[in-house]
């Protein structure tokens, strides 16, 4: 490793998320603004800050939040100058003098009539009160604004030293929370920069983390820990919303790039803290339908499996409606915390009766990986597990079984194909299983097992089939049903139509 590009690192700490997903979709808003305007991905950017914080902060940066929001704002913008391509000259290290040539570009630029055009428009809707979008501005009190917000001069103005609901819908009111706190409000900008120096900076950049996806109103963010995967999972969204034929809902289409992302990055990503945020803003700047939908932290971690992954991200028939096949995405019902179970008995009815294409180690997956989650659950509920690494929730173990009983039940499940060389046969002994699991009759299921294995002696003393019958259906009475699918579907055959 290069000792110099390391101490230039500690010395100049790259962009990385906090914790806090306020501050961090700020973060991912500045790095959407920076690349829209300049071209410069995560990757470029972080090199940038690395070289040159300044001209990053104090030179590029204002000038790409004017020309974004006027380009944003804006019906003609044929004029408009685009400063992609403009270079800073200035002295590395003085901020003011870097911060007044990027506003002397601004104002030769972007000035009209006495004020900087700046909008609170569309993605901005509620700055409307805020600072510098005010028209009643002009240029010389809009620069001082400016200067107070990347710290270059003493905060004076009351919006910016407490800050509360005017700044961001998504804070406290000031006024209607008056008696809560012993200060003004629950965050004071000084106190703030202190822990992250460019803080208000990503409170303008706030909206620019955040994907249009109905109208510029109507607002979503995934967001995780990780700034780089938050940031190539939202782009994905945003690739994926872009093409006109994409009709699923915004959770699969997130979801989608989550996969891609993870697949690509060939790396574990963060379980903790990830979450669909969206919000619409409606009349006077209020937020409603504020949304935060958290990701499970067990799904999550089961979906580190490329294997099973791979095979949960599959979509198969599991209805039939007038001669047309319903389909499901088993990924999606999956995090979403619904049961497999049905969807793949109902899938196995469709190969039966249908003969439609039946993706077995897509169905065996699935299964087998609810059956775990169901043993997994009812160890943790009993009392004498209090201190083993399920009650921790140590999910690596439950990973670790799940991997393991996938292996065993494939090898011995399939056994029970032998039963007859006849495929109607097997599709007969097949269907009799399955009503006996739908009517959930656990008898039933096993006089008809033992009845039909009885027929095959050599198959009966099979003492491998027999000790997965015993461990898996009889002595099983939390996920039996799940079992007795997984033997039921090895008598099916893969259909023609896939």
């Amino acid at each position: 490793m290069d000792e110099n590009k390391t101490i230039e690192n500690i010395k100049n700490p790259p962009l990385q998320f906090t914790g806090n997903w306020f501050i961090d979709a700020g973060i991912l808003g500045f790095v959407n603004l920076m690349e829209e305007v300049y071209g410069w991905d995560l990757e470029k950017l972080q090199e940038m800050i690395a070289k040159e914080p300044e001209k990053v902060y104090y030179g590029y940066f204002p000038i790409a939040f004017v020309y974004y929001n006027i380009l944003k704002n804006t019906a003609t913008t044929n004029n408009l100058k685009c400063p992609k391509d403009y270079v800073i000259t200035s002295a590395a290290y003085n901020k003011n003098v870097i911060f007044e040539e990027s506003w002397k570009f601004i104002e030769n630029n972007y000035s009209e009539k006495g004020r900087i055009p700046l909008s609170s428009k569309g993605e901005f809707y509620y700055f409307f009160n805020f600072l510098f979008f005010q028209k009643k501005l002009k240029k010389e009190k809009q620069k001082e604004c400016f200067k107070q917000i990347l710290g270059l001069e003493e905060v004076k103005e009351e919006v910016l030293i407490w800050l509360d609901k005017t700044v961001n819908k998504f804070l406290p009111s000031e006024s209607k929370f008056f008696n809560i706190y012993y200060t003004k409000a629950p965050l004071e900008l000084s106190a703030l920069q202190n822990i992250i120096p460019q803080s208000a900076i990503f409170i303008l950049t706030f909206p620019i983390g955040f994907i249009s996806i109905r109208s510029k109103k109507d607002r979503t963010l995934f967001y995780s820990s990780n700034i780089e995967f938050t940031y190539k999972v939202n782009k994905k969204i945003q690739n994926l919303l872009m093409r006109r034929r994409e009709k699923r809902s915004i959770f699969a289409i997130s979801w989608s790039a989550i996969i891609d992302t993870l697949t690509e990055l060939k790396s574990q990503w963060a379980l903790e803290n990830m979450y669909l945020i969206s919000y619409k803003i409606g009349k006077n700047q209020e937020l409603f339908n504020v949304e935060f939908i958290g990701i499970p932290k067990l799904q999550a971690s089961i979906l580190l499996d490329d294997k099973i992954r791979e095979n949960l991200n599959k979509i198969i028939q599991y209805r039939k409606i007038k001669d047309k096949f319903d389909e499901l995405w088993l990924l999606e019902e999956f995090i979403k915390g619904k049961s497999l179970f049905p969807i793949i008995l109902s899938h196995v009815t469709l190969v039966l009766n249908d003969d439609i294409y039946f993706n077995h180690s897509a169905c065996l997956s699935s299964l087998i990986v609810e059956a775990n989650i169901l043993n997994f659950k009812d160890v943790k509920n009993n009392k004498k597990s209090i201190f083993s690494d399920c009650y921790f929730d140590n999910y690596k173990s439950l990973l670790s079984e799940i991997k393991k009983d996938i292996r065993y039940s494939s090898l011995n499940a399939s056994i029970i194909n032998q039963i007859s060389d006849d495929s109607d046969t097997k599709k007969r002994i097949a269907r009799e299983l399955i009503n006996a699991l739908k009517a959930k009759d656990k008898n039933m299921f096993l006089y008809i097992l033992l009845k039909n294995l009885n027929e095959k002696k050599k198959l009966s003393a099979n003492i491998n089939l027999n000790n997965w019958i015993f461990n898996k259906i009889i002595d099983n009475n939390t996920s039996f049903e799940i079992y007795g699918l997984i033997l039921a579907m090895n008598l099916c055959e893969s259909g023609k139509n896939e």
